[in-house]
């Protein structure tokens, strides 16, 4: 593997439950770096002249991006625009965080980097304007895709995982069984990121952790490692409100990248990040 500057990477959506792992290099938020603002990104960009920008940044609320159409364009492509020709301009890799959410969720197995995108909801198509507007004005691009994103701690987890152990203090849970898709740790993630730029690697990666997952699949996992007495409830999709439009199956799997498995890559992160906070507020 080659050496790679990690001090010369600049990062954006750094306070973010990816972000948080990201522990090199210049990190920056929407308190330091406005990515709407095109003149202060460029201008930021050239002053600091990284070998990579890592651009996680973008909407990230599900209901609101397919409610407010405009907030995911702003956040997601213009936003992508403004950084990824700030990028080119120094000569940086563009690394951008995309989402199984760019296909259209009705293939019965994984999806590799040589299915074509579909998207079905206005989040994934600014995505995938974003991935394509990245492939067009950089010269040097990784496109990260992922899914199913877990980590951030008590602090961050405010998605599936952390909504799941905020109910562990009662005897049982409902969870999602009728649709699919590839757990991915944060911290797995930001290494893959790493080790690809070490590489030298270019193109459209699918960064998951290996394997597909139900949500009760996730459930029964994380009271398996941490309450064994709570039951887990599956139900189908129809049964929440707020799973209304999900794609059925968000798996993915890489033909050019290999990560651990998302039972190892789980265990660690209710280990290393929930434990502790769990057992001091006597939820477990």
């Amino acid at each position: 593997m080659k050496s790679f500057d990690f001090g010369q990477v600049l990062s954006t959506g750094a306070s973010g439950m990816i972000g948080s792992y990201v522990d090199f290099g210049i990190r920056t938020d929407r308190t330091i770096l406005d990515i709407l603002d095109c003149e202060a990104v460029t201008t930021f960009v050239k002053k600091h002249k990284p070998r990579a920008i890592i651009h996680l940044a973008g909407a990230t609320d599900m209901v609101k991006t397919e409610q407010d159409p405009l907030y995911a364009y702003e956040l997601n492509v213009r936003g992508t625009y403004n950084v990824a020709q700030a990028a080119e301009s120094v000569g940086a890799t563009m690394v951008l965080a995309s989402s199984s959410r760019v296909f259209d969720g009705h293939k019965k197995g994984p999806y590799t980097e040589d299915d074509a995108p579909d998207p079905q909801t206005h989040y994934g198509r600014t995505k995938y304007i974003s991935e394509l507007i990245v492939a067009s004005l950089t010269q040097k691009y990784i496109i990260a895709r992922t899914a199913w994103v877990f980590g951030g701690g008590p602090a961050r987890d405010n998605k599936f995982f952390g909504k799941v152990l905020a109910q562990f203090g009662g005897d049982e849970i409902e969870a999602i069984d009728d649709l699919r898709g590839s757990p991915t740790y944060g911290k797995d993630y930001i290494t893959a990121i790493k080790a690809l730029l070490c590489e030298g690697a270019q193109g459209i990666f699918h960064i998951a952790n290996r394997g597909e997952a139900t949500r009760a699949d996730l459930a029964e996992a994380m009271a398996a490692q941490l309450k064994p007495a709570l039951r887990v409830v599956p139900v189908a999709h129809g049964h929440f409100k707020s799973a209304d439009g999900l794609p059925a199956n968000e798996s993915m799997q890489s033909k050019r990248y290999t990560m651990r498995p998302w039972r190892e890559a789980l265990a660690e992160y209710l280990r290393e990040e929930w434990e502790p906070y769990l057992h001091a507020q006597k939820i477990i």
